[in-house]
C-alpha cells in the first residue's frame, strides 16, 4: 500500500528513532553512544543496534579509533 514511516537511504527504510540517532551522527560525528542515548532517550541496547544497523548497511562508518575517532555519514 505504502512505504514504511521513515527515510530511505539507498534501499533502506529507517524508523523514526533511527533517523533521530542519525541525526545526531551529522550533526556531532565526535558525539558517543551515551551521548547519543541522553539526546535520543533510548537504552544502550538500542543505540548499539541501531549502530549496527546503520553500520551493516553502509550508512556511517567509523573513521579512526574508538577512543579518537569520528563517525562518517555515507550519502
Amino acid at each position: 500500500m505504502g512505504d514504511k514511516v521513515g527515510d530511505k537511504v539507498g534501499n533502506k527504510n529507517l524508523n523514526i528513532s533511527q533517523i533521530k540517532v542519525l541525526a545526531e551522527i551529522r550533526n556531532n560525528p565526535n558525539i558517543t553512544k551515551p551521548e547519543l542515548m541522553v539526546k535520543c532517550d533510548l537504552g544502550k541496547n538500542l543505540i548499539d543496534n541501531f549502530i549496527s544497523f546503520l553500520r551493516k548497511n553502509d550508512i556511517i562508518e567509523r573513521v579512526g579509533s574508538n577512543k579518537t575517532g569520528y563517525w562518517k555519514v555515507n550519502e
